[in-house]
């Protein structure tokens, strides 16, 4: 992991009124509008958070990224660093009946996490890293694309947990797909569709509702995409933001963050509701106002991707 460059700047948070304008902010109808929890839905979310452990968050930061984690009963969380002490704050933070669980360091010194609202949801007891032996590596093939060795497997490995929400039973697999090589990129998001079809009809878990989130590293989920092409050929589909329709990365102008099942198993259970919280029009207004009037964006943004993150949530909606 390589961290962000930290600001050079001072910014003083005020903690009552950047938590007001999270509240106020999540209000605003058909934009940031994530359903309230109620007895019939479940709300799924994937974050990643940027190197989190190994940027100098402070306690005010750890709180706000709570607030914005409080709304979703379960939550993937991708580029968790070997050093907990930030994870473990935010644990803490979220307080209740939270809970959590999390992997070893894989590629890029990356662990994958889920954080997740017992009151809400309780895991069912399936937890497991996808490896893959020397034998199903060999058929991880794509025609014109050669790589030294053949595939090597995940880089970092898919996270997956059961979980169940009184009677909707499901299994998240925690994805953050390769980026720095496309090639590689390719290979692990068909090994990954193709483990997911072989397993979704299977008489024993993990089975029927098989949900794929996380980093994706795939800026368009659109046909013609090479990433989105290897995951749907295997019937896989990506739901469309049904809510106001933003990038998950700060620019955001790419949707680098994505859910996937099969719908013969899970479409009658997902509510049709999908959206990313765009958490960086509603915090720290007074310092994005003097960069504006600077005419250089440019600290906000370092400030945000080094006290919160470079990617923002995306959530969505599930009938329990």
């Amino acid at each position: 992991m390589t961290p962000h460059e930290k600001p050079a700047f001072a910014y003083r948070v005020d903690l009552s009124r950047e938590l007001r304008c999270l509240e106020d902010h999540r209000a605003k109808p058909d934009r940031t509008t994530i359903p309230a929890k109620a007895n019939t839905n479940v709300l799924i979310a994937s974050w990643n958070l940027a190197n989190f452990g190994l940027q100098e968050r402070e306690p005010v930061h750890i709180k706000l990224l709570a607030d914005i984690i409080r709304p979703f009963d379960v939550v993937a969380l991708q580029e968790i660093a070997d050093d907990l002490n930030h994870f473990h704050a935010l644990v803490s933070e979220l307080g209740g009946n939270w809970d959590y669980i999390y992997t070893d360091i894989a590629g890029n010194q990356e662990r994958a996490a889920f954080l997740f609202d017992l009151d809400r949801v309780v895991p069912t007891g399936l937890a497991a890293e996808l490896a893959m032996r020397g034998s199903e590596r060999a058929r991880i093939v794509i025609e014109d694309i050669e790589v030294e060795g053949g595939f090597p497997g995940f880089n970092r490995n898919p996270y997956m947990v059961g979980f169940a929400a009184d009677d909707f039973e499901f299994f998240l697999v925690n994805v953050h797909l390769y980026w720095t090589s496309f090639q590689l990129r390719q290979l692990e998001t068909k090994a990954l569709a193709q483990w997911a079809k072989s397993r979704v009809d299977k008489k024993h878990p993990p089975n029927n509702d098989i949900i794929l989130i996380g980093d994706f590293n795939m800026p368009r989920a659109r046909p013609g995409d090479e990433i989105y092409d290897q995951a749907t050929a295997y019937g896989l589909v990506f739901p469309a933001h049904t809510t106001h329709l933003v990038g998950t990365n700060l620019a955001g102008d790419s949707n680098y963050d994505q859910l996937a099942f099969f719908p013969s198993r899970t479409g009658e259970d997902f509510a049709n509701r999908m959206g990313v919280f765009d958490y960086d029009n509603a915090l720290f207004r007074d310092l994005y106002q003097k960069c504006e009037a600077d005419d250089d964006k440019k600290p906000f943004f370092q400030y945000c991707q080094y006290y919160v993150s470079d990617h923002r949530p995306l959530w969505a909606e599930f009938r329990r």
